[in-house]
Parts: C-alpha cells; sequence; structure tokens
C-alpha cells in the first residue's frame, strides 16, 4: 500500500509543474493536462517510479501534451519557435497584449475616413447596412470600403511593432479580436455623448416640431395635435442616443480631430481573391520594366522604384530576364523577378509581395489565417498547384515570395529554387 510520502513526493513537484504547463497548453487547458500527468504518475507503483520524480514528471507531461498530435500523424515541430501553431494559446495572449498596447497609435495613424469607416465597422449593428447607408453607396461598394479600412489598420499596427510582434500579431491576432479591442477604445474614449450636446439636440429637435406646427396651422383649421405624435417625437429623441447615433457623433469628433472631409470614391477593384490567384491570374501578361540579367542590377532597380530592399533568389535551369511591375492599382504595385525557363522557354514569375501591401490590398490580395501561420517560418518553402501551375511561397523578413512557373509540378519547382 502506498503510503503518504509517496504522494507527498509527487505533489510537492506541484508548483514547478503548473507554470510549465500554462506554457504548454494556456491558462484553459493547463488544469485538465496536470491532472492528466497526475493520473498517469499515480497509476505506475512507487517501487517503479523513477528516482527523479520532477524530471519523470515533466517527461509525462510532454508525453501527454504530445499524445493528440502524434495520433493524428502530426510531426512534432517544437524545436522550431516559429513553427507553433497559429492557435498557441501562449501566443495569442501576448499578440492580444501587444496589440492592445499599440492600437491607439495604429488608429491615429489612419486617415479620418478610414477611422470613421472602423468606428461604424465596430459598433454599428448590421455594420454593412449602416455604412452603406452613411456612404449612400451599394452594401458590396461597404464591404470593400470596409475590408480595406481594416487592411490599413492591420498595416499601420505592424509599422509601429517590431520584428517579432509583427509575427505574432500577423499570425496569432484574429480580425475578430482586433475589431474588439478597437471597439472597446471607441467605447473608452468617445462615449458616452456629453449631456450638453444630448440638450442641445433636443433643443433643435423640438424648435423643428413647434416650427413645422406653426406652419401647419397657419395652413389649415386649428385642430388638436393628434396623440400619436408627442410618441413620434419621443421616439425620435429616443434614437438620437442610439448606437447608430453615436456612430454619427464619433464620426464628427474624429472629422474635429482630423484633417479633410469624408470623401467616398467607389472602389472600381475586381471581385474577391487570395495572394496565389491573383499572382497566378497576372503572370502570363506581366510587363516587363527592366530587362537584365544581372541579380544585382535587379535588385537596384526594385530598390530605387519601390524604396524596398529584395533578395533575389535562383532559379535552377532558369535565366534572370529582368524586373516586371503588377499594378494592382493606381497606387499599388508588386515588383516581380522574371526568369526564362532554359528547358521550356516559358516565363517563370516571382513576385515580391510585403505584409504591408498585402493588407492595403484586401480582398484583392488576401492572406489566409492559416497561410500566414504557414509563413511564420523564414524561408520555409510551400508548394502549392493552381490551374495547372506551380506555385512556391515563402518569406524572408517582411517579404512574401510568390514564385508562379507554367506547366509545372509545386514540388518540383521547390526542388529548383535556391535562397
Amino acid at each position: 500500500m502506498a503510503s503518504s510520502s509517496d504522494s507527498s513526493s509527487l505533489d510537492r513537484h506541484l508548483g514547478s509543474l503548473y507554470p510549465l504547463a500554462r506554457v504548454l497548453a494556456g491558462p484553459e487547458e493547463a488544469d485538465s493536462l496536470v491532472v492528466q500527468v497526475y493520473e498517469r504518475a499515480a497509476a505506475v507503483p512507487p517501487m517503479q517510479r523513477p528516482a527523479d520524480k520532477r524530471a519523470w514528471l515533466l517527461r509525462l507531461m510532454m508525453e501527454v501534451r504530445d499524445a493528440p498530435s502524434q495520433a493524428d500523424g502530426a510531426e512534432a515541430s517544437s524545436d522550431d519557435p516559429a513553427s507553433s501553431s497559429p492557435d498557441d494559446p501562449f501566443r495569442r495572449t501576448v499578440a492580444e497584449q501587444t496589440a492592445e498596447r499599440m492600437l491607439p497609435v495604429a488608429f491615429a495613424a489612419c486617415s479620418v475616413r478610414e477611422r470613421f469607416v472602423l468606428a461604424v465597422d465596430t459598433l454599428a449593428d448590421p455594420a454593412d447596412a449602416v455604412l452603406a447607408a452613411a456612404l449612400d453607396t451599394s452594401s458590396e461598394d461597404a464591404r470593400t470600403v470596409r475590408d480595406q479600412a481594416r487592411s490599413a489598420l492591420r498595416a499601420a499596427l505592424r509599422d509601429v511593432l517590431s520584428g517579432p510582434e509583427r509575427m505574432l500579431v500577423d499570425v496569432a491576432l484574429p480580425d475578430e479580436a482586433l475589431r474588439s479591442q478597437l471597439r472597446a477604445l471607441l467605447s473608452e474614449r468617445f462615449q458616452p455623448p456629453p449631456s450638453s450636446l444630448g440638450s442641445r439636440v433636443t433643443e433643435i429637435l423640438e424648435s423643428a416640431r413647434a416650427q413645422r406646427a406653426a406652419s401647419d396651422a397657419e395652413a389649415e383649421a386649428p385642430s388638436s395635435e393628434p396623440s400619436g405624435q408627442w410618441d413620434v417625437w419621443g421616439a425620435l429623441r429616443r434614437a438620437l442616443f442610439s448606437r447608430t447615433a453615436v456612430i454619427v457623433v464619433i464620426g464628427l469628433l474624429l472629422v474635429a480631430g482630423g484633417i479633410g472631409g469624408l470623401s467616398y470614391v467607389p472602389s472600381s477593384g475586381s471581385s474577391a481573391q487570395d495572394v496565389v490567384e491573383l499572382s497566378v491570374d497576372r503572370a502570363a501578361d506581366l510587363p516587363t520594366a527592366l530587362r537584365t540579367p544581372s541579380a544585382a542590377e535587379a535588385a537596384t532597380y526594385i530598390r530605387k522604384t519601390w524604396n524596398r530592399r529584395v533578395s533575389v533568389p535562383s532559379i535552377e535551369g532558369a535565366t534572370l530576364q529582368g524586373v516586371g511591375r503588377l499594378a494592382v492599382d493606381d497606387r499599388a504595385e508588386v515588383p516581380a523577378l522574371l526568369y526564362r525557363d532554359d528547358e521550356t522557354d516559358r516565363r517563370i514569375v516571382a513576385y515580391a509581395y510585403n505584409y504591408a501591401l498585402v493588407d492595403r490590398l484586401g480582398d484583392r490580395a488576401r492572406l489566409a489565417q492559416d497561410l500566414r501561420g504557414e509563413l511564420a517560418a523564414n524561408d520555409a518553402l510551400l508548394p502549392r498547384q493552381r490551374s495547372g501551375r506551380g506555385v512556391v511561397l515563402w518569406r524572408q523578413k517582411d517579404d512574401i515570395f510568390v514564385v508562379v512557373a507554367p506547366d509545372s509540378d509545386a514540388e518540383t519547382l521547390r526542388a529548383r529554387i535556391r535562397l
């Protein structure tokens, strides 16, 4: 029979095990992980337990934690800090704390119009309908404007963060979490409306009502006011302080604190597509901006034209031909390196996006959250197959490369790329 000393020799390690469980599983799953460890440990007779109980418990913790992924056939990659899941609870917590700390700066860096759209997006219900009415446009165009504003906020947030912080926010901060933080920021900074403003607005409405009543009295014979009229104006007064009205107040405050007006130009962009789709669709007709076989000359041209320092990859069995430019719209261009396949004589295009550009393009070049997570590992080549074309993506610091080769297998293309 196990003695009390046998139990105490295990439970005295709880204090050192718990923070490690928090690191591995996050605050919500840490308790469950510790319980499973002690259940396994308790099932082993005291005489069969290793002498170093603490090290043994830690090994059990890793076994319990890795058991689900092994059952699913997943490969362990805990040695690579960049390969952690975007759902890693600790990463998400730190990403949320980082974003919350710098969100006021990022929001202030957005234009007045973008701040207005973001305020409607976070405070209105339903946001699309309210925004479409506010901008006097269609729901489809309103969604485009909304997505562009969200991308602008993401880009501004990235601009005020350091490299590791950018990676965390890109990979581990969901859009809904960012919107929730912005909602809290706006509620704290801009609500409620001052009581003096409420009194003034009520005055305006009552005065207008009185003037209309007087005009009606002159035009018609005197009659008693309909009993429902007061209810109508009461409803208007109550609606004044509804969520939508508060948005209008916030918009006025944003305009008062910024420069410029709220002009709206409907987007003429194409339908939503991701980075890979855009790259594949435009590869065949991409115009050449510079013809050169020199990687150094191509890099210099990109630096002078787009103010970006880009590393030029080499592709085995392909010759560099020059630099092209992908014009997404009047203000957004993506530099591209152009190669000629030595065997097939077909063009291979290596686009050089970056996170800020992708965020600014919004639905015109989306970067899905799961792909952001895969790109967290620097220089990891990711193969994709699209429309008979081999595609390989990878990240180098802030740059996102997308290589498109016609009539090619993605895995074969990946093997040819040299970084």
